[in-house]
């Protein structure tokens, strides 16, 4: 990885490369015009890429969804939907005659659509009473495998207002009882829809607690079973109870097929063998990277990346072959790898693109959405050996004409000696020698990482918008971050708060030493473990100008007790053990930063979703009574109906409208 160091001499070229001017800056309307592309999935020949288009539509608050292909050798694009109904999770069929997605059926839940290469109106295909979560075809085209949820086993009951339930690990917003979801088979024109799992247990519904995701069922390649994440509970925080199972097609009959009935995830049948590959840490906590694994009949649990030191956060086998294609963050960019059937890795050049969404076809070429924060995002492709990746769409042409500001790379030793880096971005008009205003944003997760890419929760593209009006702008990847190794990723263990923060403090001391920072104007935020960052730095030093909590998490045992989408479990596995464990419960209290709420003296912006079951709003509260209660200068603001983060146009621009003004008000 090459890193770039800041030097006098790039400082003095930074004058002549910044690239930008206050009269040309973005600011945040401009994101109206962004277009975010997603699901990008590759034909079987190779020639056309599907991918979803949506643009936000300010007039409704709602963002307009289109299914396009583009024709990889030719450039030339064809919208296949109307936009008046929501597409999402494009799939080719095996032959590439058709492509099935999902969007809203006549009974107002998702199902599976199919619609023809070469036009025409889509059909849809189920009629799942309680909609489709995934799908996928099966190999000869002639099926779909798709998971919906059960109906609730107490309907009756609930029906005559007879519904009291027991609740277990849930969120604390939960109002029923957890209902499973399980596997289904139809055929690929609709007919005989017949359910194939059932039980207890449920297929994985949401994210786990490290890095893992649902994801779409696995067919083997000759169509006789279907490999799956199984899940121990239908509860929403027990996703680290995960393991790879499979399910023959015929008999319905189940059998897990790993030895580690914890932290598995996708799972993906190879399209040449009988191997299944799949996510899980690499030890020797969970708190580790995530590597991929393959059980096979002659050998279970081989870890086929481990001499990739990095957090596999998405892979895909490529057709027709044992080749892998891997996704990780390495430095500050989120990078693509091909990894041989016989162990060789590569990466493939993306130049300074971040990869989101990817998809290889036989040949090895690999389409994905890729962008910097001075690059709106488009579909590309990447082959092997290739000396810059293809741009194939061009539908952020608008937002591409801009100014931005330039984006390096900064890398330091903490006292401790632990090395870290992250993002930093120059203000307009940079000259060296001037002392900036600072924003020290912490990025989320904390198992993510500040990287160079366009959009995202992480606010970069609002940076940007920072650093236009003259601010330089830090996003340390502090030592819990995936992008640097297994060791800088596990040092977060059993240190939330501290070890994290002298990353940060020494990384901000750095910038002070070379003359780029003015020390009385600097402000810090972040969102969700980066609010918990903020209010971890605002607690233990008293330098800030300002701050923003943004859903952040400050009390470790509200985290524990009431989320519902895994922190309970990584609160345990990252502290160590639960709030009642002799040997955690201290750090439950003295790795919060509510316990040094009274230490806290920096004006404070507080915001969070009223729906939050990712970091409570509880946690939000009781942060806005400690400061409000001493007289601290304090604003919080709800974002109504809004989980972790808004996700309708408006709100959105409301968000950072409220952070920027803050920030501005008090650094100007």
């Amino acid at each position: 990885m090459k890193t770039l160091r800041i030097e006098t001499l790039a400082l003095a070229v930074a004058i002549l490369t910044c690239g930008c001017s206050i009269a040309q800056a973005v600011k945040i309307t401009d994101e109206r015009r962004l277009v975010s592309l997603s699901s990008v999935q590759m034909s079987p020949d190779g020639k056309l890429a599907a991918f979803i288009k949506a643009a936000p539509d300010f007039k409704t608050d709602t963002r307009i969804t289109t299914l396009v292909i583009v024709d990889v050798a030719t450039r030339a694009a064809r919208v296949m939907t109307n936009g008046k109904q929501a597409v999402s999770s494009p799939h080719w069929s095996p032959t590439g005659d058709r492509i099935a997605f999902r969007s809203q059926g006549d009974g107002k839940q998702d199902q599976i659509f199919v619609i023809r290469r070469d036009g025409g109106a889509p059909v849809e295909i189920t009629h799942a009473k309680h909609g489709v979560q995934q799908f996928a075809w099966s190999p000869d085209g002639r099926r779909f495998a798709f998971v919906t949820q059960d109906d609730d086993p107490n309907q009756e009951a609930i029906n005559r207002h007879d519904d009291v339930f027991e609740i277990r690990n849930d969120g604390y917003l939960i109002n029923h009882v957890a209902v499973s979801s399980h596997l289904w088979l139809v055929d690929a024109d609709g007919r005989n829809a017949r359910r194939l799992t059932r039980g207890q247990w449920s297929i994985l519904e949401s994210s786990g607690p490290f890095v893992g995701a649902p994801s779409d069922p696995s067919w083997s390649r000759d169509g006789s079973r279907i490999a799956f994440t199984q899940q121990a509970t239908p509860n929403a925080s027990d996703s680290d109870r995960s393991q790879i199972a499979i399910v023959d097609v015929k008999t319905g009959k189940v059998e897990s097929v790993t030895t580690e009935p914890r932290y598995e995830y996708q799972p993906q049948f190879s399209t040449i063998s009988d191997d299944i590959a799949y996510l899980r840490p690499h030890g020797p906590t969970p708190l580790s990277v995530m590597d991929v694994f393959a059980t096979t009949p002659q050998l279970h649990d081989r870890n086929l990346t481990e001499a990739l030191d990095r957090d596999i956060t998405g892979f895909a086998y490529v057709p027709g072959s044992g080749d892998i294609v891997l996704q990780g963050n390495e430095g500050i960019r989120t990078r693509l790898w091909l990894r041989s059937a016989t162990g060789e890795t590569r990466e493939l050049n993306l130049g300074r693109l971040s990869a989101d969404d990817f998809s290889p076809a036989k040949n090895r070429t690999v389409a994905f959405v890729g962008g910097t924060m001075s690059a709106p995002p488009e579909i590309y492709i990447a082959a092997p050996g290739a000396s810059s990746p293809v741009r194939l769409t061009n539908v952020n042409a608008s937002l591409a004409r801009q100014k931005y500001c330039r984006v390096d790379e900064m890398t330091w030793t903490s006292a401790d000696g632990e090395k870290s880096d992250g993002v930093l971005v120059y203000p307009a008009g940079f000259v060296a020698g001037k002392r900036y205003p600072l924003i020290v944003w912490s990025h989320g997760g904390p198992e993510a990482a500040a990287v160079d890419r366009f959009d995202g929760n992480d606010s970069q593209f609002l940076m940007q918008t920072f650093a236009a009006d003259g601010y330089l702008i830090f996003m340390p990847n502090y030592r819990g971050s995936d992008n640097l190794g297994n060791l800088h990723e596990h040092a977060i263990y059993k240190d939330p708060g501290a070890g994290p923060m002298n990353d940060v403090m020494s990384g901000i001391d750095e910038l002070v030493q070379r003359g780029l920072v003015d020390p009385s104007a600097i402000a810090v935020g972040g969102h969700s473990y980066g609010g918990f960052m903020t209010a971890w730095l605002i607690s233990h030093d008293q330098r800030w100008r300002c701050a923003v909590v943004a859903d952040g998490a400050v009390d470790w045992r509200d985290t524990y007790n009431l989320t519902e989408v895994g922190n309970m479990a990584w609160a345990r596995d990252s502290l160590g053990g639960t709030p009642m464990d002799p040997e955690s419960a201290d750090l439950y209290r003295t790795g919060s930063p509510i316990t040094y709420a009274r230490d806290i003296t920096t004006p404070t912006l507080i915001l969070s979703g009223t729906a939050d079951q990712v970091v409570p709003i509880s946690e939000s509260f009781a942060l806005y009574h400690a400061l409000r209660d001493r007289h601290v200068q304090t604003r919080f603001y709800g974002i109504p109906g809004a989980g972790h983060y808004p996700d309708d146009p408006v709100r959105i621009e409301q968000y950072d409208l409220l952070i920027r003004d803050w920030i501005l008000r008090h650094t100007k």
